[in-house]
């Protein structure tokens, strides 16, 4: 991409399957959403420190196996790097006043909300119990994580959180949870046993649909 470029456009290289790498430059200060979407053999990308935005489903569906977040970024929106199935570690420099990464899962500065974790990772996952919040499409498409342990400290489920979560088997919402948002666990196809408590009072549009081997809730 040529200097002077100051901003990545909506859907710019969706779809460029082919594409292997993208050099961005120092003057890019947006990554539109979905400019990257699809474009699977994407192996590499490197952020640079001019970037402030990375808009909703930026990096979707690439090749990535790591993503490297500038000191400069304090806009991230949800979806950006979902559905990266090669991806296992997303890491935030450290003078990021805005976020922080703990083992390559990314959360608020303080901790109190995870964000995203890479659909690269496999087996099962403890949200720390500093987290009261799990982020809109925090756990998108991550189809290798086999069990997560939501903390009682968490309160806020956001929508699509564990969307497309294959190999989820079973999930328990602890009490502090008072609804379950529209399409928090769509397609989450071998989730056999859901523990709701009384705490829930709500539950979202098409929640659990496509749970074809739901049989306890």
């Amino acid at each position: 991409i040529g200097n002077g470029v100051t901003s990545i456009g909506e859907r710019a290289f969706d779809d460029c399957h082919e594409m292997t790498s993208v050099t961005i430059p120092s003057s890019v200060t947006i990554i539109g959403e979905d400019a990257f979407d699809d474009c699977y053999e994407l192996r590499s990308v490197t952020i640079p420190d001019s970037v402030t935005s990375i808009k909703a489903w930026a990096f979707c569906n690439c090749g990535v196996t790591s993503i490297a977040i500038p000191a400069s970024v304090t806009e991230i929106q949800g979806g950006a790097f979902a559905s990266c199935n090669s991806l296992t570690g997303i890491f935030v420099a450290s003078e990021n006043p805005a976020f922080c990464s703990v083992d390559g899962v990314m959360f608020n500065k303080k901790k109190t909300e995870i964000l995203a974790f890479p659909a690269g990772k496999t087996g099962a996952y403890t949200i720390p119990g500093s987290v009261t919040s799990i982020g809109e499409c925090a756990f998108y498409c991550c189809g290798s994580l086999t069990n997560v342990t939501i903390p009682g400290s968490v309160t806020s489920i956001g929508e699509y959180a564990f969307n497309r979560c294959t190999s989820l088997t079973n999930i328990t919402i602890p009490s502090s949870v008072t609804s379950i948002r529209g399409w928090t666990f769509y397609h989450c196809s071998a989730l056999m046993s859901v523990k709701i408590l009384n705490s829930v009072m709500s539950i979202g549009y098409n929640a659990f649909c496509g749970c074809d081997c739901l049989t306890s809730a």
